[in-house]
């Protein structure tokens, strides 16, 4: 089976921003498509999680997430909160780099340094969807993002 690699991770982060920064002076109040979140805080959200999944390959904790949070300013331009979400992907990325392939840390359970880059792929698209909803702006995920990374299973 195909792994998800921290190539993948980066190609999700700059599909995100290709799509969506064109569209920063848009009003990002709105909901993200079905969500109650805004199209704003979807987009911390997903850097949110991006810096959390870093931390737990990073950290290898057992049992549970780390205890700390990232706070984007609630000041932050769309164009601002989507360079934080570039940053924790960079972060994330080394990480998985960094991880020897054996290496596991809790996610709801055991998960390996290709499994946080696979939820993080999904984070970023999933909610690059959202977001695009909210903004009325049409779009849908590359099929797939990385054409060696899901052969034989269903396109991210």
């Amino acid at each position: 089976m195909p792994v998800v690699t921290s190539a993948d991770l980066l190609g999700a982060a700059d599909e995100m921003t290709r799509v969506l920064h064109p569209h920063r002076e848009r009003d990002w109040a709105v909901p993200a498509g079905t969500l109650t979140w805004s199209c704003w805080t979807t987009a911390a959200h997903v850097a949110h999680d991006l810096l959390a999944y870093a931390g737990q390959v990073t950290a290898s904790p057992r049992d549970s997430y780390l205890p700390y949070d990232l706070r984007v300013s609630p000041d932050a331009s769309p164009a601002q909160a989507l360079t934080v979400v570039r940053a924790y992907a960079g972060l994330l990325a080394t990480a998985v780099d960094a991880a020897p392939a054996t290496a596991r840390a809790w996610h709801f359970g055991p998960c390996d340094p290709a499994g946080f880059a696979a939820t993080g792929v999904a984070e970023t698209l999933l909610h690059t969807h959202d977001i695009t909803l909210g903004l009325g702006v049409p779009w849908q995920p590359p099929r797939p993002l990385n054409p060696g990374c899901c052969r034989g299973s269903r396109a991210i």
